[in-house]
């Protein structure tokens, strides 16, 4: 009997250490609770698992935030401004910010970042961290360029709205007026072929499901063409203009509709209405100009503790949703623009209502008592507590970027990671605190972003997938060995114990 007892002891250890050894480091968790998991491996299958032969990696004891960063602080009170245009408090807040990232950073793992700020009108705040690549020594520096993933959103509408001032398009200009042959373009809900137009593609309201062609241009490595013509086989995932469902392919619809319509490519059209007026001299569009940038920084993830470095991905045949690259130094440009209502250097690059458009509300994505989210053209809106704040996140699942920005308080930020699995937490993490030290500096503090922003943002400004994150192991094998040691002790007794 005992002896029996024994066996089915030794048994149940057996599970536990296969639990501990084999099921348990492959059980990616969320760091959004409330966003259900699509990917099954810890390596996602767009990542060709040939690309983990001879990859370079590091701990986090090569990763030195004070040994491969550098900051850039411009004083408002101090030459950079009119002497009393800037509350005396930004300084303390820069500070705070500066010792906040510099913390961060030092313990995330990610090889490389970048931080900008601007204030006022003014960059505040540059701030490059670490490497290039895991493994190196090459530092990030203000020409650096990452990818950007869906933060490209946000250029593209610019872009379109440019076109609204110079009488090209308009917002109502529909798909269909730019692809008008069956053989180039057609969706199962007749409605939503022949009506869609600029708002709708823009502001993820086409009734499509929620990334629906991604697989697309991750999997098969279709071209635009190839993925707009089979969109026709995917079934429709609710009626036209109706529900919010987050959509590339929809959204580069609109990109590439709007280089038709000015009779150039989509990569020129952005150079030539955004990037040269802004003097984003380091920016590129395309993945062949990213990885021929001796400058741009490498792509990676985190995997039970240690950085590897993973080729990038090819995302040109969903751009205007998500190629484009950009330095930190461009990114103060872009920033500059955006909160001085579009002028940059003196000139109206698009027109104060053009751009308003683009972050106007055009679809409700979530609403509860503390906080309304919609979706606007390239931009997410949020009201919470008597602030709007305007914002995008982005990921091309090995590299990170996040705006955001409080234009009643003429205040933005850019972080940028050259990591996803923990990089996307650390990009919002990094531009919440920012807000949440101005609101504490101020005479008279004004409400901050709850604390369910961050996971609210990535849930509804993805790129392509939710970061997954490895489970805590320590504590859990610890627990587990504990009781295994107390098991096989036990079982062990009961065997050697004469029946």
């Amino acid at each position: 009997m005992l002896k029996n007892i024994g066996t089915v002891v030794m048994l149940v250890a057996a599970v536990f250490l296969a639990v501990v050894l084999v099921i348990l480091p492959h059980n990616p968790t969320m760091h959004d609770k409330n966003t259900p998991d699509p990917i099954q491996t810890p390596l996602n299958p767009e990542i060709p698992q040939n690309n983990l032969i001879n990859i370079n990696t590091a701990n986090s004891a090569f990763l030195n935030a004070n040994a491969y960063s550098s900051t850039i602080f411009h004083n408002p009170n101090m030459g950079n401004g009119p002497v009393g245009t800037y509350p005396p408090d930004i300084e303390k807040v820069i500070s705070l910010f500066n010792s906040y990232v510099e913390n961060q950073f030092k313990d995330s793992l990610i090889p490389g970042a970048a931080v900008v700020v601007v204030y006022k009108d003014k960059i505040v705040y540059l701030k490059t961290l670490g490497v290039k690549k895991v493994g190196e020594s090459d530092p990030i520096n203000l020409e650096t360029i990452f990818q950007i993933g869906s933060c490209s959103k946000a250029f593209t509408a610019t872009a379109i709205a440019s076109l609204v001032d110079a009488g090209i398009m308009t917002w109502n200009d529909t798909a269909q007026q730019y692809f008008p042959n069956d053989n180039e373009f057609v969706l199962q809900d007749p409605v939503a072929a022949q009506e869609a137009n600029m708002r709708d593609l823009l502001s993820h309201r086409s009734g499509m499901h929620d990334k629906a062609g991604n697989e697309h241009v991750l999997d098969f490595k279709y071209d635009f063409s190839e993925i707009l013509y089979r969109m026709r086989y995917i079934a429709a995932q609710s009626e036209f203009r109706t529900k919010y469902a987050y959509n590339n392919i929809m959204f580069s619809l609109a990109g590439q509709s709007s280089a038709r319509a000015a009779s150039t490519t989509w990569p020129q059209l952005i150079k030539e209405k955004i990037y040269q007026p802004l003097n984003m001299d380091y920016s590129v569009v395309t993945y062949q100009e990213f990885v021929d940038n001796p400058n741009h920084s490498g792509t990676h993830v985190i995997y039970n503790g240690v950085a590897y470095y993973v080729d990038p991905l090819n995302l040109d045949a969903m751009g205007p949703a998500g190629s484009l690259s950009c330095s930190v130094d461009d990114m103060g440009n872009w920033l500059q623009f955006q909160l001085n209502n579009g002028v940059f250097n003196g000139q109206q690059v698009v027109s104060s209502q053009s751009l308003a458009e683009t972050r106007t509300p055009q679809i409700l994505v979530e609403s509860n008592p503390n906080m309304e989210t919609w979706y606007a053209l390239g931009w997410t809106v949020v009201y919470t507590q008597g602030r709007t704040f305007i914002a995008h996140a982005g990921s091309t699942r090995l590299s990170s970027a996040y705006t955001l920005l409080l234009p009643s308080e003429e205040l933005g930020v850019v972080v940028m990671a050259n990591e996803a699995t923990f990089g996307q937490d650390f990009c919002v993490d990094i531009a919440s605190e920012l807000i949440s030290i101005y609101s504490q500096t101020r005479v008279v503090p004004f409400p901050v972003l709850p604390k369910r922003w961050e996971g609210l943002l990535w849930k509804h400004c993805p790129s392509y997938h939710q970061p997954l994150t490895p489970c805590p192991m320590q504590l859990i094998t610890t627990l587990v060995l504990i009781i295994l040691i107390i098991m096989v002790t036990f079982g062990w007794r009961n065997l050697t114990t004469p029946v």
